[in-house]
């Protein structure tokens, strides 16, 4: 992983050195990420996994970057942020707190804003927007364990959506939602929670 850090710095204008230490740990907390999920992956194939899968590169490049900001290393964010960005096409600001399991299947187009707290075993899919209503507004969104957005779903305010919560496709939600519940839009396209 070392390496491949190395080398994904060269794509980089003036780049800066990144620690060993910190590529090393963030590619640990990324096979604790895929390991939730898929359990019986080797470190080799999840290896192989970030250097040829977007969705889990994307993963890598969120851990590298929380951990720069988080070993007061934010000199060496932006080098990751524009990587997230221009391969990925997605941005995830470092500041957010997501727990293990994090998971983005076709990251295209989505966006984590900053300051949200976010539980295990969270699955994003391309086009999700997690953010405020008006910039620097409040700490962001509470998100409990075992959360899903599906494609276009959207989550802005400060909000509380709570354990084991699927959210379909292209739904905005703008309040807060209970444990194990299901919101979809229904045919007169209004929100409509399911448990």
């Amino acid at each position: 992983m070392v390496d491949f850090v190395s080398f994904l710095q060269t794509k980089v204008y003036n780049s800066k050195e990144i620690s060993q230490e910190l590529v090393l740990e963030a590619f640990e907390k990324k096979v604790k990420d895929i390991n939730y999920h898929l359990p019986d992956l080797s470190k080799k194939e999840i290896e192989q996994r970030i250097q040829s899968n977007a969705n889990e590169f994307a993963v890598f490049l969120f851990r590298l970057g929380n951990l720069l900001l988080l070993n007061n290393k934010k000199d060496l964010t932006p080098q990751i942020h524009w990587l997230l960005k221009e391969l990925c096409s997605c941005e995830i600001y470092f500041n957010n707190t997501i727990g293990e399991g994090f998971y983005v299947i076709h990251g295209q187009g989505t966006v984590i804003g900053s300051r949200n707290t976010i539980g295990k075993g969270f699955i994003i899919h391309q086009g999700c927007t997690i953010g405020h209503k008006k910039n620097g507004e409040g700490n962001g969104v509470i998100i409990g364990n075992n959360v899903t957005l599906y494609c276009n779903a959207s989550i802005l305010g400060n909000l509380k959506i709570e354990n084991s919560v699927t959210i379909g496709a292209h739904v905005l939600v703008s309040t807060n939602i209970s444990s194990n519940t299901i919101v979809l839009k229904d045919e007169t396209n209004r929100i409509a929670p399911l448990k």
